[in-house]
C-alpha cells in the first residue's frame, strides 16, 4: 500500500503536469490571438496606397446618387477611433441625409454668403452653388469640436481634423467621393470681441475666429444641448462613380512635393 508521503507526491506532480498543460494552452492561445491581429492589419504598401489614393472629391463631380447608410455609418465608425488627449472625444457631428436636411444646410449657407460679402461683390455663381452642391451630396455632415475643454484647445481642434481624416479615408476605401470645406463657417474675430458674441468660449476665440450667429443657432438647435461648439466646416460625401463602368470614370490622381523639401534631419 503506497505511502501517504508518495501520494501526496504523485498528486502534486499531477498537479503541476495540469499547470503547465494549461499555462501552454494559454501560451499558444496567446501566440495565435497575436498572429490573427497583425494578419488583419493592412500592410505598409496597403496602408499607403490608401493614403496616396485619398483624393478631395467635388460636388460638381458627385452623380447625385445615394451612398448607402452602412458607408456612412464606417466612415463615422473610423472618425470614433481617432487618437484624442485624455479621451476627451472632443469630436461632434451634425449628419443631414434627408433632402429637406441637405437643403436647409445649402439655404444656410446661401444666407451666410450674402452676408459676408459686400453687394459689389456678390456673385450669383457662387451663390447658386451652395444650394446646387447641397443637393448634389448624398450626406452633409456639420464638423464640430466642443469647446468646453480642459486641453488645449488646439489639440482638440487637431483631434477632429485626424478624425476627419480618417472619414476621408474610409470614403476613399468605398469609393465614395468627400471633401472638407471650411468656407463660410468662420468670422475674422474683431477687436473686443467676447464669447458672448460668438456664442463660443473664450478657448475658441483665441485660435482667432468665431462662427457667425446664424450657424451657431442652427446647429444648436440641431444638437440639442448647450454644449458650447465651434464648427470647423462641413463634409460633403457623394456617389462618385454611379452606375457606370468604373474603369471608364478613373479615381482623380494627386500631386505632392518632394518630403525632402519640407524635412530636416538632425
Amino acid at each position: 500500500m503506497a505511502s501517504s508521503s508518495s501520494i501526496a507526491a504523485l498528486s502534486f506532480l499531477g498537479t503541476v503536469f495540469i499547470v503547465r498543460n494549461v499555462l501552454k494552452k494559454q501560451k499558444h492561445s496567446s501566440n495565435d490571438d497575436a498572429y490573427n491581429h497583425s494578419s488583419s492589419i493592412p500592410s505598409p504598401s496597403q496602408t499607403l496606397s490608401l493614403i496616396q489614393t485619398r483624393r478631395s472629391i467635388f460636388t460638381k463631380q458627385f452623380t447625385g446618387e445615394s451612398v448607402p447608410r452602412p458607408i456612412i455609418d464606417d466612415m463615422l465608425e473610423a472618425a470614433r477611433w481617432a487618437p484624442n488627449h485624455h479621451i476627451t472625444e472632443p469630436w461632434r457631428f451634425v449628419v443631414f441625409e434627408s433632402q429637406e436636411g441637405r437643403e436647409s444646410v445649402g439655404k444656410l449657407l446661401q444666407q451666410l454668403y450674402t452676408s459676408a460679402c459686400t453687394p459689389a461683390k456678390f456673385s450669383q455663381a457662387k451663390f447658386d452653388k451652395k444650394l446646387r452642391g447641397a443637393k448634389m451630396s448624398s450626406h452633409l455632415i456639420a464638423i464640430c469640436v466642443g469647446t468646453d475643454t480642459k486641453n488645449p484647445f488646439v489639440e482638440e481642434v487637431s483631434t477632429v481634423a485626424m478624425a476627419v481624416q480618417n472619414m476621408h479615408l474610409m470614403a476613399t476605401a468605398h469609393g465614395v467621393g468627400a471633401y472638407w470645406s471650411s468656407g463660410g463657417v468662420h468670422r475674422v474675430k474683431k477687436e473686443g470681441s467676447s464669447a458672448d458674441d460668438a456664442d463660443v468660449t473664450n478657448a475658441a476665440l483665441n485660435l482667432g475666429v468665431m462662427n457667425p450667429k446664424e450657424l451657431t443657432q442652427f446647429l444648436g438647435e440641431t444638437l440639442g444641448n448647450d454644449e458650447p461648439f465651434l464648427c470647423l466646416g462641413w463634409m460633403y460625401i457623394g456617389d462618385y462613380h454611379g452606375s457606370s463602368d468604373k474603369e471608364k470614370k478613373k479615381w482623380p490622381t494627386g500631386r505632392r512635393g518632394p518630403i525632402d523639401d519640407k524635412v530636416v534631419w538632425r
